[in-house]
């Protein structure tokens, strides 16, 4: 792979980082219901975002990492479904928000999330999109300069 390939993977890379910060503070993706908030816009989930090129030879790979709860706010819940979210689960997002970590608070926020559900987010289904817009848009005809340049510079 040339350094011209490489620099265009890396820019796509940046751009997916900054395309899942800006779908985490986009108000009608973020916005929790229950509290008419983005909870996500300056949340852990936001400031852990990675975006990482896994390999540059064929196949190229980069991967999107998130924090492992994403799938609870992506897919949300139903109310009275399943078991209680755990207390140990709820520790530090209380901590965080300067809410009292004793366990029967931790319980009752955690009954009230069983009890209530919570609504799916689209995050990931978002950035899939977006993702795909881009290199439609973008990403092809960045990689198709960058590939085609080599070419001319080979056959010079």
């Amino acid at each position: 792979m040339t350094d011209d390939i490489a620099k265009v993977i890396q820019g796509i890379a940046t751009d997916i980082l900054r395309l899942s910060q800006t779908i985490l503070g986009d108000a009608s993706i973020g916005t929790n219901a229950k509290t008419g908030k983005n909870t996500l816009k300056n949340s852990m989930l936001a400031k852990n975002v990675k975006v990482e090129i896994r390999s540059l030879d064929e196949p190229i790979v980069i991967e999107t990492l998130f924090d492992n709860y994403v799938q609870y706010i992506e897919q949300g819940r139903k109310p009275r479904q399943g078991k209680q979210p755990p207390i140990d689960a709820l520790r530090d997002w209380a901590l965080a928000r300067g809410i009292p970590t004793d366990n029967s608070t931790l319980f009752m926020i955690s009954r009230a999330i069983w009890r209530d559900g919570q609504t799916g987010r689209p995050i990931l289904a978002t950035l899939e999109e977006e993702i795909a817009k881009q290199f439609e848009d973008k990403w092809a005809d960045m990689l198709f300069e960058a590939i085609t340049g080599q070419l001319n510079k080979y056959f010079e």
